[in-house]
């Protein structure tokens, strides 16, 4: 077939027409017809999408007025994890079993144990140790390096000072029950300083001359320092298993401090409820914003 080009005023017209019926042809023609004319009927090639044709999650994001979905960093990735209840439960557990194992240390390294540092207490210590240590991975360290990390760390102080204030308990109620309270001579006292950079302070440590009790350090705070050659009254175990104190031991110590430590768990999980509320809505917000599951 030959296809010529006419020149008159129905020139176009004719070409369209004998192009129109060669497609024709090649289209309604035979399997071998085919072959025979494929150099004739040539197709074209598919093409690879690409990224400009292509969707990156959902196709709101081709409209120009949306925003560019932000990448996931490790603090997307903690908001993500977060289920507030499942979160909640974990954390009571575990400051509470470390809390536990502490006051169990105390207990049997001032009481048991002939000196603190034996196996039963130490091995005690460190499993509360390893508590603290997962908590602590659990609530900040998987913040990763993120300006969160601050405010992870502020609101979990309450609960991890709880072990401190049992371990302070304990040490009291041995005080109370068999602790010697005495009249200290001051006899020499020097100032030195504790920290680094701009948060060093002013210390004061003393010693201390007691009649049955021998000599004893103290150091205090700038405001409560002693005078050399006063007396300063002073609590101190015989057995030296806790650490002594300025005054009288207190009245069932225990019980005071259990208090304390029983109000710093409920503000401190109270606290992290609320921050683990705000982290998990925020997440939210920032999924739903983008509509993908994973930003």
């Amino acid at each position: 077939m030959q296809i010529t080009v006419q020149e008159s005023h129905f020139g176009r017209n004719y070409l369209s027409i004998q192009i129109f019926g060669f497609f024709i042809v090649c289209r309604t023609v035979p399997d071998r017809g085919r072959r025979a004319l494929a150099l004739a009927c040539p197709r074209p090639s598919p093409q690879a999408p690409t990224a400009m044709t292509q969707p990156p999650f959902d196709p709101r994001y081709q409209q120009a007025s949306h925003p560019v979905p932000p990448g996931r960093n490790a603090e997307h990735a903690f908001e993500d994890r977060i289920r507030l209840g499942r979160d909640l439960l974990v954390g009571a557990v575990l400051v509470i079993a470390a809390t536990g194992f502490t006051a169990g240390s105390a207990w049997y390294s001032m009481f048991v144990a002939e000196a603190f540092w034996t196996p039963v207490p130490v091995a005690l210590l460190g499993v509360a140790v390893l508590l603290l240590l997962v908590q602590v991975w659990y609530f900040v360290l998987r913040e990763g390096r993120s300006p969160m990390i601050a405010a992870a760390i502020g609101v979990h102080l309450v609960l991890f000072a709880m072990p401190i204030l049992v371990f302070i308990g304990v040490n009291e109620q041995v005080l109370t029950e068999r602790g010697v309270t005495e009249s200290c001579s001051v006899t020499s006292q020097e100032k030195t300083y504790v920290g680094s950079g701009d948060n060093r302070k002013p210390k004061y440590d003393h010693i201390l001359d007691c009649p049955t009790g021998g000599e004893l350090t103290q150091r205090t705070s700038p405001h409560n320092r002693f005078d050399v050659g006063g007396s300063v009254t002073i609590t101190y175990d015989p057995e030296g298993r806790a650490a002594h104190r300025t005054g009288e031991p207190a009245a069932a110590p225990l019980v005071l401090f259990g208090a304390i430590a029983i109000g710093a768990f409920l503000l401190g999980t109270t606290i992290r409820a609320l921050y683990l509320n705000f982290r998990l809505r925020r997440g939210t917000k920032r999924r739903n914003a983008f509509g993908a599951p994973g930003l």
